[in-house]
């Protein structure tokens, strides 16, 4: 046998009193933030969509095949998309934290 004392239970422990908590409690704020994972993946999927679009509708001058055309538009435009994505939610995030107190 173990000669630690047995563990109380949560209904054993007296509550508080809300004096006692609010000399403790800190005061919290919630912060939404743009999830940057969204906005990166919409850019991208845009990206995608205008590549489909110029290689479908652009007419094709070389001689490699309008999908290897969509492929390298596709490329391209991604990356273009997803750095786009990403300022976006930056901005939408820097604009919606709350601004510092001078000194801290």
């Amino acid at each position: 046998m173990s000669d630690l004392p047995p563990h109380e239970s949560a209904s054993d422990v007296p509550e508080p009193p809300p004096e006692d908590l609010a000399s403790v409690a800190i005061p919290a704020t919630v912060r939404r933030s743009p999830r940057f994972g969204s906005f990166i993946g919409t850019g991208v999927g845009a990206g995608i969509l205008v590549a489909a679009v110029l290689a479908t509708f652009l007419p094709n001058s070389t001689g490699v095949g309008r999908f290897l055309v969509f492929l390298v538009l596709a490329l391209g435009l991604c990356l273009l998309g997803a750095v786009v994505g990403g300022a976006v939610a930056t901005s939408l995030d820097r604009a919606s934290s709350p601004r510092t107190e001078p000194g801290r």
